[in-house]
């Protein structure tokens, strides 16, 4: 394999909200938030000093007109962003188009080896019209998707193995 790249593929970090818990929803504002301040995950970065963090939630856009969700990556538990390029658009839900799972994967090049990094999951929306939520968990039928935020290594920047940009 690519030199510094012995822990690519390897899940460094893991969180999941919502396995026999009651169904939970947070209303989004139009300004980024942390979503709830358990939703964080926490690892030690690889040697290839890049990693991917996915995030899986259910997003309900309500009676509204259709409105943008974005994510953000946050540094502490009250939103912090870590960098401009980590806040993204997301989705554009069509009005009443509820219940649509979402997952979005965030590349972040540029950590420090060994070094121990801790993100929260921020969001926001374009427009509050219609009460636009966003979803998880659930201890019956009819539940919602499990939160879930997972940090998986990447190897090493390298032409024709690894390109990030």
């Amino acid at each position: 394999s690519v030199a510094n790249s012995a822990y690519a593929g390897m899940i460094l970090g893991y969180r999941t909200i919502g396995v026999n818990v009651g169904h939970a929803t947070y209303s989004l504002t139009t300004s980024y938030v942390t979503i709830d301040s358990n939703m964080t995950v926490r690892f030690i970065a690889p040697p290839s000093g890049t990693v991917e963090v996915e995030v899986q939630i259910n997003y309900n856009t309500g009676t509204g007109a259709s409105a943008l969700l974005y994510f953000g990556l946050s540094d502490a538990a009250s939103y912090n962003r870590v960098a401009d390029e980590y806040e993204q658009l997301v989705f554009e839900g069509a009005r009443f188009q509820t219940y649509e799972p979402i997952t979005h994967k965030f590349i972040v090049p540029g950590l420090t080896a060994g070094d121990t990094y801790n993100y929260w999951l921020g969001a926001k929306i374009s427009s509050t019209t219609g009460t636009p939520t966003l979803q998880w968990g659930g201890s019956n039928d009819g539940r919602y998707q499990d939160f879930v935020m997972k940090v998986t290594a990447l190897p090493k920047a390298a032409a024709d193995f690894a390109v990030y940009g």
